[in-house]
């Protein structure tokens, strides 16, 4: 192996010493974003986290040993300069993820002001593996969640198919003879997806071949981890309806579980294995290289020389993170004085309305702060729409509205169209909301939501997001909430289900700031 050739400058070689001052900075200056970070990994979806950092930093050393030093130094300054920006970016918006995220991006900066973009061809894959260890932003894992749910559902249903056993799918339940299994949330595959990604990545930097191979295996865990979760799901339900045996819980549901995650590592290697055997000559692992360790070795990692670049580099992050560190733990948000819903009237005007208690596990699981769930009849015409009002009073935690058009299928129900209309509002003024038609058998309803955001409303969920980072930064808050309101649609008659909804929305409009606070006239103490 050929010795890394570090570029001398001044004779100063305390680059080792350096670099880990730089590293116990930056956690230190982002050490807040660790505790949300590390509840993360307790969870199921994120265990496997706990080894990536280990793992990146020895194939990280072990790659330095051998690398090509030289190239661009200095584009390691503005990366770094951008990851500060991110972090106090970050802070404004209360994201311990984009945090984390600036942090990885400094230290990825540091490495290339200090080792130049030859070596970052190499030193870049165990800098990017570190990623891994930050789950997705929330609005990406319910989508995700949402239709990766929905996927297994289908797939299951179709390979208890082929054992004969009678099923049928509604949403995310799989009607069977001796029972009902449902889908949870919990078993929608990202439980074999994100550690699968992790591990494939992992093997990917381990194998010495083509660049395709390498993509090939990391893409091949989205298939394999769907249809073994699928098939996790058919061998319940074949035990359910062949044997009426339950092993949708208790301690055979979580051996059924890690069984089949071994397995999905078992396919992955056979994959693999198969890969590295095409091409001449073959592709071969470089476990044994992550072995070598030695005292010369050792010595060339702490006494390497400290450039300008990263010099330079080093001092823009420690500042960076110490002004992070010296920030307030969290940026107090301004919460809006309102009416609890609990208190939105049963009876107003014609409309007469029943409230309803949503399961607790399921109000906890959409954590949201406050809301309200109601049948409203008019009945002048006889005609019913089942209104709710989802509130949260914060959004920087991670909490926020879950689209309809994510949960309506999840609940068995088909979207036949969608489209964004105006809807009578407040005194003459019409806002834009989404209405969409939905079937389910031989029932049809008619579904109109928006977000009621600080005063905005919204319709287009990209809008959304925007403001939501907007309204975070300039106003200093982040409350929000959806209001959705379902019509059933008797005898075709569309026209008159939106009537209905329309005639409520005007007479209710005027009382939503009451209980979903809009925009704040600047009074003192307020900014």
């Amino acid at each position: 192996m050929e010795a890394v050739n570090f570029r001398r400058t001044e004779g100063r070689t305390f680059g080792g010493a350096f670099a880990l001052a730089i590293c116990i900075g930056s956690i230190a200056g982002g050490w807040r974003s660790l505790l949300p970070l590390f509840s993360a990994w307790n969870q199921q979806e994120y265990s496997h986290a706990w080894f990536i950092v280990p793992l990146a930093v020895l194939i990280f050393t072990q790659r330095l040993r051998t690398a090509q030093i030289g190239g661009n130094y200095a584009i390691g300054v503005p990366l770094v300069a951008l990851a500060v920006a991110i972090m106090l970016f970050a802070w404004t918006t209360g994201s311990y993820t984009l945090t984390i995220y600036g942090t990885i991006l400094g230290l990825a900066g540091f490495a290339w002001a200090s080792f130049g973009s030859n070596s970052m061809r190499v030193l870049a894959a165990p800098l990017v593996y570190l990623l891994f260890v930050v789950p997705p932003p929330l609005t990406i894992y319910m989508s995700l969640s949402a239709e990766m749910q929905l996927l297994s559902s289908r797939l299951g249903t179709i390979f208890i198919s082929l054992f004969q056993v009678p099923a049928l799918l509604d949403g995310n339940v799989i009607v069977l003879a001796t029972g009902n299994l449902e889908v949870a949330e919990a078993c929608n595959g990202l439980r074999y997806l994100f550690p699968l990604m992790g591990f494939a990545y992992l093997v990917s930097m381990l194998m010495e071949d083509r660049l395709w191979k390498k993509v090939l295996v990391l893409l091949s865990c989205f298939p394999i981890a769907i249809f073994m979760n699928a098939g996790r799901i058919a061998m319940i339900a074949v035990l359910l309806g062949y044997f009426d045996l339950d092993t949708s819980v208790g301690v055979m549901h979580t051996v059924a579980g890690f069984a089949v995650f071994s397995l999905c590592i078992g396919v992955l290697f056979l994959e693999v294995w198969c890969l590295l055997s095409i091409g001449n000559p073959p592709g071969r692992f470089l476990v044994s290289d992550l072995m070598i360790v030695d005292k010369f070795t050792l010595d060339r990692l702490i006494n390497w020389p400290l450039s300008r670049s990263s010099l330079s580099a080093g001092i823009v992050l420690l500042a960076g993170a110490g002004l992070l560190a010296s920030l307030p733990a969290v940026r107090a948000e301004i919460m809006p004085t309102r009416q609890p819903l609990a208190l939105f009237p049963m009876e107003y005007k014609i409309w007469r309305g029943v409230p309803h208690v949503l399961d607790g596990d399921l109000a906890d699981s959409m954590g949201f702060t406050d809301y309200l769930l109601a049948d409203y009849v008019d009945p002048t015409v006889g005609l019913s729409l089942n209104f709710y009002v989802a509130y949260y009073a914060s959004q920087h935690a991670g909490a926020h509205p879950h689209s309809p058009q994510f949960c309506i299928p999840g609940g068995g129900w088909t979207i036949t169209s969608q489209s964004v209309v105006e809807l009578p509002f407040n005194e003459g003024v019409s806002i834009d909301v989404n209405r969409a038609i939905i079937e389910k058998r031989d029932v049809k309803q008619v579904v109109y939501y928006w977000f009621e955001e600080r005063g905005r409303h919204i319709a287009n969920e990209n809008a959304l997001r925007y403001y939501a980072i907007r309204d975070a930064i300039v106003e200093n808050r982040s409350d929000g909430a959806l209001i959705r309101i379902v019509a059933t649609i008797h005898n075709g008659e569309d026209a008159k289900a939106d009537a209905v909804v329309k005639k409520f929305v005007a007479d209710i409009g005027p009382m939503i700031e009451s209980y979903v606070p809009s925009r704040m006239s600047r009074e003192p103490g307020i900014r």
